[in-house]
């Protein structure tokens, strides 16, 4: 009885050579790292009050513990929040808001990273420590691969 399911059994060696090739996971590394890529750039907020709503997600508390001052309702962060409207409204651009906070609070008044110095080494190790655990497994598997199951 070769009618039916037949034809389709047939074709599926087929796709698991395909589905297994070298070429196909290469795709999909390259698939998810351009997907990854995408969707890690955000356009920069163009209206006043979306820079706003950027900049008081952005800017630390002044008498919180790791709050920004748009989920504090103290003092001190509701007068930073109507500092910060009113810089957006005068024209200042978002980096010369960060550093007029960052004058007056230190580093520790932004609640983004540096970019540099120790704050980089602290988000790049352990990216590095993911990256080699995910090639040392895909090494793993690759040589797996070409072993002959034993069988009892």
């Amino acid at each position: 009885m070769r009618s039916g399911g037949a034809g389709i059994m047939a074709g599926r060696p087929e796709v698991i050579k395909v589905l297994s090739s070298r070429i196909a996971w290469v795709a999909l590394a390259a698939t998810a790292v351009v997907l990854l890529a995408i969707g890690s750039v955000h356009p920069p907020a163009s209206t006043a009050a979306a820079r706003t709503s950027y900049l008081d997600s952005i800017i630390k508390c002044p008498a919180c513990e790791d709050l920004s001052i748009a989920q504090s309702e103290a003092p001190s962060s509701m007068t930073l929040r109507h500092e910060v409207a009113d810089w957006v409204a005068a024209g200042w651009n978002n980096e010369r808001i960060e550093q007029a906070v960052v004058a007056r609070y230190g580093p520790g008044g932004l609640l983004i990273p540096a970019g540099s110095g120790l704050d980089a080494t602290l988000y790049l190790v352990p990216l590095a420590a993911i990256s080699a655990a995910g090639v040392g497994l895909g090494s793993y598997l690759w040589r797996r691969r070409g072993s002959p199951a034993v069988v009892p």
